[in-house]
């Protein structure tokens, strides 16, 4: 009984969220000429490159569709600031197939039948996916892959797509790579490799200006979220062994999702730092600190290396294929080549005790990752390449 009246409480609400989508929302698709597909607004770096994209082509009319429900609400004001927003959960969640059906039916009409639209692009969402053999090949339709994981489980939703996408973006080499042999293994035609295109990621510099980190007190930072692939338990083992043998290096951590891990992250000697949100916060954070930890399984390249570097933060990080692009071991950062789990907390921390005492070779790294920052990372040709795309 309970099970029933419960459906009918969500048809109705699924019914009466639709009608509001068609009452407010829909004339939003209508009248824009880019429509983007992303799952979230909340805290990430996925999130914060996607709200640049954004910013980048926000001369014109945006919409942005958001399909998951979002655990924070962090970039929520600037999207809204640069595009007409829209969510769609709130009819999603109710898992009413004929009203999703009637909801994504009505979302591709517009598009299609619009006079202004002349591009939808996605990325991380599976909706887009959903609906992207529904979009007008009149609309240019493009997508972004972040980086790829081992059986990563989007490939079904790449290959199925790679005959809709005109443009597939990609943020390095070695995501490009991954595609065109998840194409080769899958007997995807050649020529939908032509349509990958390279566009690294860029932030705003913060300083022209090299300035030495000469406190004595070494600061050593996570800044991230905690999950699996990011490994935080190896930060804290890292800080457990470098603590115990010398009183001066302090060890942070700032992100989302540690809150419940605040004992390990308190016993390790670490301080929680909590979700910094503030730009200024923020870089007043990577200015203070020495060297930044990244011991992930995988990462296509993080923004908070970027973000660390243009402040001359030393990342010291796993040798992954997307981070080695940019990151030249003992020139503009460290990279650590173990791979065995026990083993790495270990070799972390020989790395960052050579530099500990030889503050000379640690002002150079410094230096160096900062004045690659200042080469390689402004965001102007990341924001002429998306204009060029997107809105051409």
């Amino acid at each position: 009984m309970k099970k029933a009246v419960k459906k009918i409480v969500y048809s109705l609400l699924a019914v009466w969220n639709l009608l509001k989508f068609l009452i407010f929302d829909l004339k939003k698709i209508k009248n824009a000429e880019v429509v983007c597909f992303f799952p979230f607004y909340k805290t990430g770096g996925a999130e914060k490159v996607h709200l640049n994209i954004v910013k980048a082509i926000s001369s014109k009319n945006v919409c942005v569709i958001f399909t998951v429900h979002s655990a924070t609400t962090n970039f929520y004001k600037e999207f809204t600031e640069n595009a007409e927003c829209i969510e769609i959960n709130p009819i999603l969640n109710k898992k009413n197939d004929l009203v999703n059906k009637w909801l994504m039916k009505s979302i591709y009409k517009n598009i299609n039948q619009s006079a202004n639209c002349k591009t939808v692009f996605g990325c991380n969402s599976i909706y887009f996916y959903k609906i992207i053999s529904k979009i007008s090949e009149k609309i240019s339709r493009n997508d972004l892959f972040h980086s790829f994981s081992e059986n990563d489980e989007r490939e079904t939703d790449l290959i199925y797509s790679a005959k809709y996408i005109d443009n597939r973006i990609v943020i390095n080499d070695a995501a490009k790579n991954d595609i065109i042999n998840f194409y080769i293994k899958n007997k995807i035609d050649a020529i939908y490799a032509d349509k990958i295109k390279v566009i690294h990621n860029g932030i705003e510099l913060p300083n022209s200006e090299f300035k030495t980190k000469d406190n004595p007190n070494i600061r050593i930072g996570f800044i991230g979220r905690w999950s699996a692939e990011k490994r935080p338990e190896i930060f804290l083992e890292i800080a457990r062994q470098i603590q115990s043998k010398y009183s001066f290096i302090s060890f942070v951590m700032a992100g989302t999702g540690m809150k419940s891990n605040l004992d390990l992250i308190t016993n390790a000697g670490v301080e929680f730092l909590g979700e910094i949100t503030n730009k200024e916060q923020l870089d007043e954070l990577y200015a203070a600190l020495n060297f930044i930890i990244i011991p992930s399984v995988y990462e296509g390249f993080p923004m908070v290396i970027m973000e660390g570097m243009s402040h001359g933060v030393i990342p010291v990080s796993t040798n992954l294929e997307g981070i080695r692009e940019h990151i030249t071991s003992g020139f503009n950062g460290i990279l650590i080549h173990e791979t065995d789990e026990n083993k790495m907390a270990i070799a972390f921390c020989e790395s960052i005790e050579k530099l500990i005492g030889n503050s000379e070779e640690r002002n150079l790294l410094s230096k160096q990752c900062f004045e690659y920052a200042q080469k390689h990372f402004g965001i102007e040709k990341f924001n002429t390449s998306y204009q060029k795309i997107l809105l051409s």
